[in-house]
């Protein structure tokens, strides 16, 4: 295994259960950094989630956002997508008569949704904590109600690179799946899971693996060079990409079956680190 690039999730894989990077991964990183790896992150977080979580210090060499949506070297724009106004006035019109909890995402601007509808979605994350549903997920939607969400009396559809869907309920969050499905057959969009709980919706064709092959020609690097880590199916297509997949220990059943290895342990375990120590030691 001649490993010359690392491509990382974010959530369930590079941060902790308070959507933190620990120091000492961020150390083992810029560790290998210089000894020439290339870093990149590949995330269903757009350019500002990134930005409002990743600390400084941590130097990396490329991000995928929003699941293929912005793709971006440390100095170069590679490319940037946004959805279709009218599938998004349709969507998010279904999604509110069926009181579907969602978050509407510019690139690099607050996420938004209608103030009429925070009670709503407040009262779905009261309901009860599924064994299915991740702590960093669940933290993420409490700090997103009580301060990341921008309320708004009028939504804006230009410009969005994604919508997030999510419900406490796998049934509830399936059904409305299943209801994006169908109006696929119509809608010519893509849909990404990184949880059994969410769901969310890009342009067509668009994935962390377009995103991550954009960067590597950008770098001159082939893929079979590239080790990939996630734990969410919306990491598969950067998998089948990578030379080397490895998934989280969270990872659900069927993200793990698609993978080269498994980590020993969680990402509240800090499984990345440990996976890095043990695999480098080897490789050294």
């Amino acid at each position: 295994m001649n490993i010359k690039a690392i491509a990382l999730d974010m959530d369930g894989t590079l941060l902790n259960k308070s959507g933190m990077v620990e120091e000492n991964v961020i150390i083992k990183l810029n560790s290998l950094r210089e000894q020439g790896v290339k870093l990149f992150v590949a995330t269903g977080r757009t350019k500002k989630e990134i930005a409002d979580v990743l600390p400084a210090h941590l130097d990396l060499d490329g991000y995928v956002t929003a699941n293929g949506m912005g793709v971006y070297t440390k100095d170069k724009q590679l490319a940037r997508f946004s959805l279709e106004e009218n599938l998004l006035q349709k969507v998010i019109a279904n999604a509110r008569k069926d009181r579907i909890y969602y978050e509407v995402h510019p690139e690099e601007e607050n996420r938004f949704a209608l103030e009429e509808d925070k009670a709503y979605f407040a009262s779905e994350l009261k309901k009860e904590f599924p064994k299915t549903l991740l702590v960093n997920e669940w933290n993420s939607r409490k700090e997103a109600l009580n301060k990341n969400i921008y309320w708004v009396n009028q939504l804006s559809y230009a410009n969005i690179v994604k919508v997030y869907f999510f419900s406490m309920d796998i049934n509830k969050i399936d059904r409305w799946k299943n209801a994006l499905i169908e109006l696929k057959k119509d809608q010519n969009f893509s849909m990404s899971s990184s949880s059994r709980h969410n769901v969310e919706m890009m342009v067509a064709g668009i994935s962390k693996g377009t995103g991550m092959q954009l960067l590597l020609d950008a770098y001159n690097m082939s893929k079979h060079n590239l080790l990939a880590v996630g734990d969410g199916e919306n990491d598969l297509a950067m998998f089948e990409l990578a030379g080397h997949a490895v998934a989280m220990k969270n990872a659900n059943s069927r993200v793990q079956a698609q993978a080269d290895e498994v980590t020993d342990y969680t990402y509240e375990e800090n499984g990345l680190l440990h996976y890095l120590n043990k695999l480098f030691e080897i490789l050294n």
